[in-house]
């Protein structure tokens, strides 16, 4: 989607350091199904965009949403720490509480991988890399990027070789909704830390991802994000949780779970599990709907809940 890539570039180059795009994709190699089925609900296609997951805006909009929401004071600033091991990456995200708040807060964690291209990506086939362009050959008008391209002059069909994929959203854990925190309210100088787990790709730059931490407030918007590069939250250090992490776990595909149908009415069927799990679904609003004990290649009724 150019014109939300374009968009996030210059709200990169204009905002440094206040600024954190993800990119969410949909139907192509780098899209995480965590993060494109969470989004779903709030956008009513590609390419749109949401500010602190406010309202859906088109991504020539950022500007002025973010320049809204930057001037109010965050209720919390988040620090992330890391420990690497391998292609196993500890997270711990510390919240610290700039003043008193009541209510379900939360939070998530979101890998984001900049400069990815075909070479260096993932497997598939090369003709998935491509870049359909609306705008090739000027009759949607010029969309020119940071580095002076205008999209109008380059083809329909934007070839792999050409294309660097921005602010790519890799993987959200424990989900696009967040973990909810211990408690329901903090006072000023309260801190609290939540630890997560990613196995990363065995193709991702490692240089190029940065760690972002969100908490979302009791009306699932974003209050306050914080992001750091591996080698900076590893500087920072790791407060281990005791054991506790959240975890993301990628569906439907080898070794993977699975979860399906999808979309299902009446039932949902789960397999590939290797240990007992608690199943929790949440309505686009937070709310927990549903909570069962479940065991491998086990049907969940869902007929009860609301579409």
């Amino acid at each position: 989607c150019p014109r939300g890539a374009v968009a996030l570039n210059w709200m990169d180059h204009d905002y440094e350091g206040y600024w954190q795009g993800i990119a969410v994709h949909n139907g192509d190699p780098m899209a995480d199904s965590i993060y494109d089925n969470g989004i779903a609900p709030y956008i009513g296609g590609y390419p749109k965009g949401l500010v602190d997951r406010g309202s859906e805006i088109d991504p020539s909009a950022f500007k002025q949403d973010f320049l809204q929401r930057i001037v109010i004071p965050p209720s919390a600033i988040i620090t992330n720490g890391a420990e690497l091991n391998g292609n196993t990456l500890k997270v711990s995200l510390t919240v610290d509480f700039q003043t008193a708040v009541s209510g379900n807060y939360k939070l998530a964690c979101v890998i984001v991988e900049d400069s990815v291209t075909y070479a260096t990506g993932a497997p598939g086939p090369i003709s998935d890399w491509y870049q359909a362009n609306s705008y090739s050959g000027g009759g949607a008008g010029p969309l020119v990027d940071v580095d002076g391209t205008d999209w109008a002059n380059m083809p329909g069909d934007v070839p792999a070789s050409s294309m660097i994929y921005r602010h790519v959203g890799r993987s959200i854990a424990p989900s696009f909704t967040g973990e909810p925190l211990s408690a329901t309210s903090y006072n000023l100088g309260d801190t609290e830390t939540i630890c997560y787990e990613f196995i990363l790709g065995s193709s991702w730059d490692l240089s190029q991802i940065h760690i972002v931490g969100m908490l979302i407030d009791p009306n699932n918007g974003i209050d306050n994000a914080s992001s750091e590069t591996i080698d900076n939250s590893i500087i920072i250090g790791y407060t281990d949780c005791g054991g506790s992490t959240s975890t993301a776990t990628e569906l439907n595909g080898p070794d993977r779970i699975n979860i399906y149908p999808n979309p299902a009415t009446d039932n949902i069927y789960i397999s590939n599990l290797t240990e007992a799990t608690t199943l929790k679904i949440y309505d686009i609003k937070g709310k927990l709907v549903l909570e069962a004990n479940i065991s491998d290649k086990e049907y969940i009724n869902i007929s009860t809940l609301a579409k």
